[in-house]
Protein backbone atom coordinates (compact mmCIF):
# COMPACT_ATOMS: atom_id res chain seq x y z
CA UNK A 1 0.00 0.00 0.00
CA UNK A 2 3.09 2.21 0.95
CA UNK A 3 4.88 1.75 -2.68
CA UNK A 4 1.66 2.39 -4.27
CA UNK A 5 0.75 5.82 -2.48
CA UNK A 6 4.53 6.73 -3.07
CA UNK A 7 4.13 5.79 -7.08
CA UNK A 8 1.11 7.81 -7.23
CA UNK A 9 2.63 11.12 -5.25
CA UNK A 10 5.67 10.53 -7.41
CA UNK A 11 3.33 10.88 -10.75
CA UNK A 12 1.57 13.55 -9.44
CA UNK A 13 5.11 15.09 -8.72
CA UNK A 14 6.19 14.75 -11.93
CA UNK A 15 3.32 15.89 -13.81
CA UNK A 16 3.36 19.33 -11.41
CA UNK A 17 6.77 19.76 -12.60
CA UNK A 18 5.87 19.72 -16.44
CA UNK A 19 3.03 21.78 -16.14
CA UNK A 20 4.45 24.50 -14.30
CA UNK A 21 7.50 24.10 -17.35
CA UNK A 22 4.51 24.31 -20.04
CA UNK A 23 3.24 27.37 -18.30
CA UNK A 24 6.45 29.19 -17.93
CA UNK A 25 7.25 28.39 -21.68
CA UNK A 26 3.83 29.79 -22.39
CA UNK A 27 4.10 32.82 -20.57
CA UNK A 28 7.57 33.80 -19.91
CA UNK A 29 7.91 33.38 -23.86
CA UNK A 30 5.21 36.17 -24.25
CA UNK A 31 7.05 37.93 -22.08
CA UNK A 32 10.28 37.88 -24.71
CA UNK A 33 11.93 35.26 -23.00
CA UNK A 34 13.29 31.72 -24.29
CA UNK A 35 10.57 29.28 -24.12
CA UNK A 36 12.44 26.63 -24.59
CA UNK A 37 14.78 27.71 -21.38
CA UNK A 38 12.08 28.64 -19.22
CA UNK A 39 10.42 25.97 -20.00
CA UNK A 40 13.57 23.20 -19.09
CA UNK A 41 13.99 25.39 -15.60
CA UNK A 42 10.38 24.68 -14.54
CA UNK A 43 10.77 21.05 -15.91
CA UNK A 44 13.98 20.64 -13.72
CA UNK A 45 12.79 23.11 -10.84
CA UNK A 46 9.81 22.93 -10.63
CA UNK A 47 7.69 25.23 -8.19
CA UNK A 48 11.30 27.16 -7.31
CA UNK A 49 11.30 28.25 -10.90
CA UNK A 50 8.19 30.07 -10.42
CA UNK A 51 9.49 32.38 -7.86
CA UNK A 52 12.51 33.17 -10.28
CA UNK A 53 9.99 34.10 -12.76
CA UNK A 54 8.32 36.41 -10.73
CA UNK A 55 11.49 37.96 -9.96
CA UNK A 56 12.85 38.17 -13.55
CA UNK A 57 9.69 39.10 -15.09
CA UNK A 58 9.39 42.44 -12.02
CA UNK A 59 12.83 43.42 -13.39
CA UNK A 60 12.68 42.73 -16.68
CA UNK A 61 14.06 45.66 -18.97
CA UNK A 62 13.73 46.23 -22.95
CA UNK A 63 17.70 47.49 -24.11
CA UNK A 64 18.24 49.37 -27.29
CA UNK A 65 20.96 48.76 -29.58
CA UNK A 66 21.62 51.25 -32.84
CA UNK A 67 22.95 48.81 -35.19
CA UNK A 68 23.66 51.61 -37.68
CA UNK A 69 22.30 55.21 -37.65
CA UNK A 70 20.63 56.64 -40.36
CA UNK A 71 18.96 60.03 -42.13
CA UNK A 72 15.61 60.60 -42.22
CA UNK A 73 13.26 61.54 -45.47
CA UNK A 74 11.64 65.29 -45.51
CA UNK A 75 8.22 63.11 -45.80
CA UNK A 76 5.15 63.89 -42.85
CA UNK A 77 5.04 59.81 -42.11
CA UNK A 78 7.83 58.20 -39.99
CA UNK A 79 7.87 54.47 -40.45
CA UNK A 80 8.82 51.31 -37.95
CA UNK A 81 9.12 48.30 -40.19
CA UNK A 82 9.46 44.95 -38.08
CA UNK A 83 12.47 42.30 -39.32
CA UNK A 84 12.70 39.04 -38.20
CA UNK A 85 14.49 37.16 -41.50
CA UNK A 86 11.57 36.16 -42.58
CA UNK A 87 10.79 36.69 -46.76
CA UNK A 88 7.66 38.53 -45.78
CA UNK A 89 9.61 40.89 -42.88
CA UNK A 90 12.17 41.25 -45.45
CA UNK A 91 9.87 42.66 -48.04
CA UNK A 92 7.80 45.24 -45.67
CA UNK A 93 10.45 47.71 -46.29
CA UNK A 94 10.30 48.26 -49.85
CA UNK A 95 6.60 47.62 -49.73
CA UNK A 96 6.16 50.69 -47.53
CA UNK A 97 8.38 52.80 -49.37
CA UNK A 98 6.91 51.44 -52.63
CA UNK A 99 2.78 52.84 -51.34
CA UNK A 100 4.27 55.75 -49.72
CA UNK A 101 6.92 57.59 -51.88
CA UNK A 102 8.24 60.69 -51.05
CA UNK A 103 5.86 60.94 -48.01
CA UNK A 104 8.59 58.90 -46.34
CA UNK A 105 10.05 60.72 -42.79
CA UNK A 106 12.05 58.54 -40.69
CA UNK A 107 12.42 54.69 -41.39
CA UNK A 108 13.55 52.35 -39.00
CA UNK A 109 14.40 48.57 -39.18
CA UNK A 110 14.10 47.14 -35.79
CA UNK A 111 14.57 43.00 -34.94
CA UNK A 112 13.45 42.18 -31.48
CA UNK A 113 15.35 39.20 -29.63
CA UNK A 114 15.00 37.53 -26.54
CA UNK A 115 15.80 38.91 -23.55
CA UNK A 116 17.66 36.20 -21.54
CA UNK A 117 21.39 36.28 -21.45
CA UNK A 118 22.12 33.01 -22.93
CA UNK A 119 24.48 30.94 -25.45
CA UNK A 120 21.22 30.81 -27.35
CA UNK A 121 20.10 34.60 -27.25
CA UNK A 122 23.42 35.94 -28.00
CA UNK A 123 23.95 33.63 -31.12
CA UNK A 124 20.01 34.99 -32.14
CA UNK A 125 21.23 38.44 -31.59
CA UNK A 126 24.28 38.18 -33.78
CA UNK A 127 21.90 36.61 -36.75
CA UNK A 128 19.27 39.16 -36.41
CA UNK A 129 22.33 41.83 -36.86
CA UNK A 130 23.38 40.60 -39.96
CA UNK A 131 19.70 40.34 -41.03
CA UNK A 132 19.21 43.77 -39.84
CA UNK A 133 22.56 45.28 -41.80
CA UNK A 134 21.44 43.01 -44.99
CA UNK A 135 18.15 44.40 -44.98
CA UNK A 136 19.69 47.62 -45.06
CA UNK A 137 21.96 47.26 -47.23
CA UNK A 138 18.84 45.92 -49.96
CA UNK A 139 16.47 49.06 -48.76
CA UNK A 140 19.19 51.32 -49.90
CA UNK A 141 19.83 49.18 -53.34
CA UNK A 142 16.24 49.74 -53.80
CA UNK A 143 16.16 53.62 -53.29
CA UNK A 144 19.06 53.47 -55.84
CA UNK A 145 16.65 51.68 -58.47
CA UNK A 146 13.44 53.56 -57.02
CA UNK A 147 14.56 57.24 -56.11
CA UNK A 148 11.83 58.98 -53.90
CA UNK A 149 9.73 61.67 -55.90
CA UNK A 150 10.23 65.14 -53.70
CA UNK A 151 12.98 63.57 -51.89
CA UNK A 152 16.17 66.14 -51.30
CA UNK A 153 19.95 64.37 -51.21
CA UNK A 154 20.64 62.55 -49.19
CA UNK A 155 17.23 60.08 -49.72
CA UNK A 156 16.61 57.98 -47.23
CA UNK A 157 18.81 55.81 -45.00
CA UNK A 158 17.53 53.32 -42.32
CA UNK A 159 17.84 53.30 -38.84
CA UNK A 160 19.06 49.86 -37.64
CA UNK A 161 17.68 48.68 -34.36
CA UNK A 162 18.08 45.84 -31.80
CA UNK A 163 15.67 45.36 -29.15
CA UNK A 164 15.06 42.99 -26.49
CA UNK A 165 11.36 41.65 -25.68
CA UNK A 166 8.39 40.26 -26.33
CA UNK A 167 8.09 41.05 -30.54
CA UNK A 168 4.60 42.57 -30.71
CA UNK A 169 4.45 44.36 -26.97
CA UNK A 170 8.15 45.75 -27.74
CA UNK A 171 7.41 47.05 -32.09
CA UNK A 172 3.70 48.78 -30.69
CA UNK A 173 5.60 50.27 -27.84
CA UNK A 174 8.42 51.76 -29.51
CA UNK A 175 5.96 53.16 -32.53
CA UNK A 176 3.72 54.16 -30.03
CA UNK A 177 6.80 55.97 -27.48
CA UNK A 178 8.80 57.22 -30.91
CA UNK A 179 6.15 58.81 -32.59
CA UNK A 180 6.04 56.27 -35.63
CA UNK A 181 3.08 57.22 -38.01
CA UNK A 182 3.43 53.50 -39.41
CA UNK A 183 4.01 50.19 -38.48
CA UNK A 184 5.09 47.61 -40.87
CA UNK A 185 5.11 43.63 -40.14
CA UNK A 186 5.47 40.86 -42.54
CA UNK A 187 2.58 38.18 -42.33
CA UNK A 188 4.32 35.10 -40.93
CA UNK A 189 7.09 35.44 -38.88
CA UNK A 190 9.94 33.13 -39.01
CA UNK A 191 10.71 29.80 -37.21
CA UNK A 192 8.43 28.00 -34.69
CA UNK A 193 8.18 30.92 -32.48
CA UNK A 194 4.80 32.32 -34.04
CA UNK A 195 3.54 28.85 -33.58
CA UNK A 196 3.94 28.92 -29.84
CA UNK A 197 3.81 32.44 -28.83
CA UNK A 198 1.17 33.21 -31.61
CA UNK A 199 1.44 35.60 -34.59
CA UNK A 200 3.11 38.92 -34.08
CA UNK A 201 1.21 40.67 -37.07
CA UNK A 202 -2.15 39.25 -36.02
CA UNK A 203 -1.73 40.33 -32.44
CA UNK A 204 -0.56 44.41 -33.50
CA UNK A 205 -3.62 44.53 -36.08
CA UNK A 206 -5.89 43.80 -32.77
CA UNK A 207 -4.51 46.22 -30.75
CA UNK A 208 -1.79 48.43 -32.49
CA UNK A 209 -1.56 52.03 -30.76
CA UNK A 210 -0.52 53.06 -34.69
CA UNK A 211 -1.63 52.35 -37.84
CA UNK A 212 -0.44 48.87 -39.08
CA UNK A 213 0.31 47.72 -42.43
CA UNK A 214 0.90 43.70 -43.09
CA UNK A 215 3.20 42.36 -45.95
CA UNK A 216 1.28 39.46 -47.51
CA UNK A 217 3.50 36.56 -48.90
CA UNK A 218 3.44 37.67 -52.16
CA UNK A 219 4.83 41.43 -51.73
CA UNK A 220 8.01 40.56 -53.38
CA UNK A 221 6.03 40.05 -56.60
CA UNK A 222 4.12 43.05 -58.64
CA UNK A 223 2.61 45.48 -57.23
CA UNK A 224 -0.95 44.44 -58.98
CA UNK A 225 -0.23 41.27 -57.29
CA UNK A 226 0.85 42.32 -53.71
CA UNK A 227 -1.62 41.27 -50.91
CA UNK A 228 -1.29 44.93 -48.74
CA UNK A 229 -3.77 44.37 -45.62
CA UNK A 230 -3.58 47.93 -44.18
CA UNK A 231 -5.08 47.71 -40.66
CA UNK A 232 -5.74 51.33 -38.98
CA UNK A 233 -6.22 50.90 -35.10
CA UNK A 234 -4.90 54.81 -34.01
CA UNK A 235 -5.77 58.28 -35.47
CA UNK A 236 -2.79 58.78 -37.76
CA UNK A 237 -0.55 61.35 -36.63
CA UNK A 238 -0.71 65.16 -38.29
Amino acid sequence: MRQVSFTVFLSLLMATFVCIGFVLAIVMGRLGHSPFAWGVLGLVLGPIALLLALVTARDERSPSQVVAGGIPGSGPVDVLVGIDGSPESAAAATAALDLLGGRVGRLTLMAVTDIDDSVAGSQEQAYLRRVLEGQGEAVRAWLRDHPLPVQPEPTVIPDLVLRSGQPAATLDRMAAEDGYGLLVVGARGAGLSSVLLGSVATRLAARASVPVLVIGDRAREARGERRLHVVDRAEPHR
